[in-house]
């Protein structure tokens, strides 16, 4: 989708993570699971303040995933939220979402996010999911409070390539 950005990380030369940044925008024809699945609270949360400077613009960060190798290294979920952080503050986000299995939802809270829905069935998933919410606010003081995903820290230096289709160095922390 040309509103979709997927990020893959490596370490070295061998993937170890990805997640894929939908944007969304009122008046556009952008679409996202988000907003194909719960598409009443989506839109109403774009909605949302109207006299923000920022309104009705989202992000949805969808199909984060870590290989099996990989697969107990928080360190780069929070690498994928900091690069999910960049893309929004670019698209001068208001709105952050996810789509979350119940049992993921402790960890998006500590993120900042919270319920938008109840959980319900999710296309080509057995599973339910629910949407989870942040709005610019929040993520900035969440971000601020928790470095690791902060795209302005010492630690990303440069995302600048990332757009450009560089190479891009990250650090958990410096």
């Amino acid at each position: 989708m040309v509103n979709a950005d997927t990020v893959v990380l490596y370490d070295d030369e061998v993937p170890v993570a990805s997640v894929r940044v939908c944007r969304l925008e009122l008046g556009s024809n952008y679409t996202s699971p988000a907003m194909d699945t719960f598409p009443t609270e989506v839109l109403a949360l774009l909605n949302g303040r109207p006299n923000d400077a920022f309104h009705g613009r989202a992000i949805e960060v969808t199909r984060l995933v870590r290989s099996p190798e990989a697969e107990n290294n928080q360190g780069l979920v929070f690498l994928l939220y900091r690069i999910a952080g960049y893309i929004a503050l670019c698209h001068h986000t208001q709105i952050f979402l996810a789509c979350v299995r119940s049992n993921h939802a402790p960890f998006y809270k500590r993120l900042g996010y919270s319920n938008a829905s109840e959980p319900r069935p999710y296309p080509g998933l057995t599973c339910q999911m629910q949407l989870m919410a942040s709005d610019r606010q929040r993520y900035d003081q969440v971000r601020t409070k928790v470095p690791m995903i902060d795209p302005m820290t010492d630690a990303t230096k440069n995302l600048e390539a990332f757009y450009k289709g560089g190479e891009v160095r990250l650090f958990l922390s410096r």
